[in-house]
């Protein structure tokens, strides 16, 4: 039988968590993203990457060769995104940017050797971690980075270094500090003698201390242990709780718990692995006077040129970006003018239409005159008035004869013209008396006619 009724729709839904205005403020938020054509272990890198961000990161953000960088840069504002991570290729290496937003600046490190999530995991027997870890941010732990620099003239500027990586995640809240949440850590290191910075990632297992192997694990609410070839807990408990496996073998480091006591804490890897070499400093996101390079060294002179070279450059930028808003502002005008006469111009058809009984004389004259087509021809000075007389005689006069006698007639219009008002025909040549011509040719006429009326009466 077939199913009746309407699919069900979802309506219940979990209400998302309320975060206050000053939390989304302090929240440090990136954008993890790979530029160019990288290597499928850098797209690798890049996923991982963004799951040791979590949940702060975007994790399934997807990037195209359309998107450039102001892209990101621009939404960056809606979003409260905080930091850029890029990672690009070479022939040479690979290099991760960490850039500050929306003003700078932005840190290249080169990427002397990674590994992944999935290698350091299939190293071990017994990997933890799971989807609740990833809930929350990671602790932060940094180490090396207070200490004076190395004696090496070419140091890196450590504290610039630190305070890039230190505002990568959320400060510790001390007073409201949970400690059940702390369940993944962020270790970055720094190695004097090498100048480089080792980054690991790990995942923290809790425990109590003080207890026996076996006791533990029955207290322990995942991994039940199996007691089916005990004849008695005593011997679980007595022996161990059976063997040991490898996290079991190191010993968990005891820490003060805030409730009272001692917590055990123990960390297992879960990757990736870094290890990073600051190559340049530089202003701005991606763009900005150099503030440190490992390899180059300018003169004060060309240090100064660069400098001024970047601020001609950002002028150049805001004098573009004016004169774009200008030229938009000229065109909505343009178009805001161009609508308002189709309106005037949609109002005016629409009244004529309704008071088409009502015209205006000019308008009258002009419809008329377009409907007969014939053009209403234009006054002249000169030439505009003509005689009333010759033209009503014109019209009103009709001549008798054939082409013989209209040939005549044209002969003698043309003889009998002196200089006169008129101006006679083709045929009649020069200047002549259109009117006394006229009136002999029509006489005679008359005359014929009467003749031959005559001689039909005789015969």
């Amino acid at each position: 039988m077939p199913q009746q009724g309407r699919k069900r729709k979802k309506k219940r839904t979990a209400k998302p968590e309320e975060i206050s205005e000053k939390e989304l403020k302090n929240t440090p938020r990136c954008f993890v993203l790979k530029r160019g054509a990288v290597s499928n272990h850098v797209r690798d890198l890049v996923q991982d990457m963004r799951e040791v961000m979590s949940p702060n990161c975007a994790k399934k953000l997807r990037e195209s060769r359309i998107n450039r960088l102001e892209d990101f840069a621009a939404v960056a504002g809606h979003f409260n995104v905080s930091h850029l991570i890029l990672f690009t290729a070479t022939k040479a290496a690979n290099y991760m940017k960490l850039a500050k937003l929306p003003q700078g600046p932005t840190l290249t490190f080169r990427i002397d050797s990674f590994s992944l999530s999935r290698d350091v995991r299939a190293a071990q027997k017994r990997p933890r971690g799971g989807a609740r870890d990833y809930t929350s941010a990671p602790l932060q732990v940094m180490n090396g980075f207070s200490g004076k620099a190395s004696g090496v003239e070419k140091a890196s500027p450590k504290e610039l270094v630190a305070e890039m990586f230190r505002g990568l995640f959320p400060a510790v809240d001390v007073p409201n500090f949970n400690q059940s949440e702390v369940r993944r850590t962020a270790l970055f290191n720094y190695d004097p003698e090498a100048d480089v910075v080792y980054f690991r990632h790990y995942h923290v297992t809790q425990s109590t201390a003080g207890l026996e192997r076996g006791v533990s694990k029955l207290l322990r609410t995942t991994r039940l242990p199996k007691l089916g070839r005990k004849e008695d807990i005593a011997d679980f408990v007595l022996g161990g709780g059976m063997a040991a496996s490898e996290s079991e073998n190191e010993q968990p480091v005891e820490a003060p718990s805030i409730g009272g006591g001692k917590i055990g804490v123990r960390l297992s890897e879960t990757g990736p692995r870094l290890t990073l070499q600051l190559i340049k400093a530089e202003e701005g996101v991606c763009s900005g006077g150099v503030l440190y390079h490992r390899f180059l060294t300018k003169t004060p002179t060309q240090q100064q040129v660069l400098e001024e070279k970047a601020r001609q450059r950002r002028k150049l930028k805001e004098r573009n970006e004016k004169l774009e808003k200008k030229v938009g502002d000229v065109k909505a005008k343009k178009k805001a003018i161009k609508e308002k006469a189709k309106a005037a111009s949609k109002e005016r058809e629409g009244g004529g239409e309704e008071d088409s009984g009502e015209e205006e004389p000019g308008k009258s004259d002009k419809a008329s005159g377009g409907a007969g087509g014939t053009k209403r021809k234009r006054f002249h000075p000169l030439y505009g008035k003509k005689d009333k007389k010759g033209s009503k005689s014109k019209e009103g006069t009709v001549e008798f004869g054939d082409s013989t006698g209209s040939k005549n007639g044209a002969k003698q219009k043309g003889k009998g013209g002196g200089k006169g008002g008129g101006k006679g025909g083709k045929k009649a040549g020069g200047k002549g008396g259109g009117g006394a011509s006229r009136r002999s040719g029509g006489s005679r006429a008359l005359d014929r006619f009467h003749q031959a009326q005559k001689r039909q009466r005789t015969s």
